[in-house]
């Protein structure tokens, strides 16, 4: 989960994550159109890093749980799960090479997490577990969203992920 350096750099980030995300995917799209890798999106959980396979286990079952819960249980439900760690969606990029050919080996894969790369754009020197803050450069004067900006970060480090994705593969 992210912990951010300042107020103002939360309230900067609600602004800015949608946007990067839409950079972020198109980007993707724009770079695996000229690779000859099968893209696929996975959806992922992502845990706080305390939460443990227990705990996460109990909020699968809770959650299974509250399809076919009366109202009364269901509030019971929500609020056992209050008390626990809470997952964010996340999503992953799969890149497959060489997926349905005649070939004998293996088919190559690759996967970025599409929420870091997002992270990556939006934060300034980004470091998963240190506080975060909005790169400046991606706002202009008056606080706005400097579009030009976030578009050649994103294309920028797309391009780099997914070429050293693909390479180490």
């Amino acid at each position: 989960m992210l912990t951010f350096a300042s107020p103002t750099d939360e309230a900067q980030a609600a602004e800015l994550m949608q946007p990067c995300l839409i950079r972020v995917v198109d980007n993707i799209r724009k770079h695996t159109e000229t690779l000859d890798w099968r893209t696929d999106y996975l959806e992922q959980l992502r845990w706080p890093g305390n939460a443990t396979p227990e705990q996460r286990q109990q909020v699968r079952d809770l959650a299974a749980q509250l399809s076919e819960a009366s109202p009364e249980e269901e509030t019971a439900l929500r609020q056992q799960l209050s008390q626990l760690p809470t997952p964010a969606p996340g999503y992953e990029l799969r890149l497959t090479q060489g997926a349905g050919e005649a070939a004998a080996e293996e088919p190559r894969t690759a996967t970025l997490d599409v929420w870091e790369l997002c992270f990556e754009v939006c934060f300034d020197n980004y470091q998963p577990q240190q506080p975060v803050s909005v790169d400046p450069a991606l706002l202009d004067e008056d606080g706005e969203i400097n579009w030009l900006a976030l578009d050649e970060k994103a294309k920028a480090l797309v391009e780099k992920a997914i070429d050293q994705a693909t390479a180490a593969a």
